[in-house]
């Protein structure tokens, strides 16, 4: 995708962005001394006056080089578009925060794309996380009582990961939950176990004696829900993009 053409005379701020800027194979004279040029416009911009017409323009020209250069980072996350405009309405807004004797420009540029994209998925890990606690509340909860509950749209986006979930047991496309059995016991699997569990959150001491297990099974039965089963369902929710990964996740105990 080709990078857009800015405004002719934008305003500090109000730069248009692209998702996937990529280089769009035009020749620029100054492209061979690329570090070189942004480095004298970032000079020039920072000795004109704020929203003087000098400066706009000086800070378009940085805006194309850079685009056209197809060299900053990129990303596929949905908050990407966001995370760049930020970071263009930043650097504009603050040129003289540039230090040439530590980076180079698009070094600088990008430093700075990061941390906005770091602290939009940090935030975004958050949101997840309360619609992940709520969903957890919820399953303590009988149906009725979701029923009962008035319309409300902050609960939507919830009652949609809940309600992908179950069906994701339910249906069980690729057998893994059926095939992840209690001491070789089929009828003891992870599917019957999460269908169990939740919304009802069936107490374990029902669930032993309904399958007439010993104390020794029915102690060890929590225990492979939560090595065995649990991690399966987080595998799931990693996969649909209902939580992040851990970089060192804890064990179940």
């Amino acid at each position: 995708m080709n990078s857009q053409t800015p405004n002719t005379n934008p305003q500090l701020g109000d730069y248009p962005v692209v998702a996937h800027p990529t280089n769009t194979g035009r020749m620029h004279p100054v492209m061979d001394n690329l570090d070189q040029t942004l480095r004298q416009l970032i000079a020039e911009v920072c000795q004109e006056p704020p929203l003087s017409c000098q400066r706009q323009n000086k800070l378009c020209e940085i805006y194309q080089l850079v685009m056209e250069s197809g060299k900053l980072w990129q990303e596929s996350t949905p908050y990407y578009h966001d995370a760049l405009q930020q970071m263009w309405e930043y650097c504009c807004q603050h040129p003289q925060d540039y230090d040439p004797t530590v980076k180079e420009v698009i070094t600088w540029l990008n430093d700075e794309l990061k941390k906005r994209l770091r602290r939009l998925r940090e935030a975004k890990y958050r949101q997840r996380q309360r619609q992940i606690s709520a969903l957890l509340t919820a399953q303590e909860q009988t149906i009725d009582s979701w029923d009962n509950c008035p319309a409300n749209p902050d609960i939507e986006p919830v009652l949609e990961i809940w309600q992908e979930t179950l069906d994701w047991v339910r249906d069980d496309p690729d057998q893994v939950l059926q095939n992840t059995c209690f001491r070789g016991r089929a009828d003891i699997n992870c599917q019957v176990l999460f269908l169990l569990r939740f919304p009802a959150e069936t107490p374990w001491s029902t669930i032993a004696a309904k399958f007439n297990l010993t104390p020794a099974e029915a102690k060890d039965l929590p225990k492979f829900y939560n090595r065995r089963c649990k991690p399966i369902l987080r595998e799931f929710g990693i996969s649909q993009g209902y939580i992040e990964a851990e970089q060192n996740p804890e064990p179940e105990r």
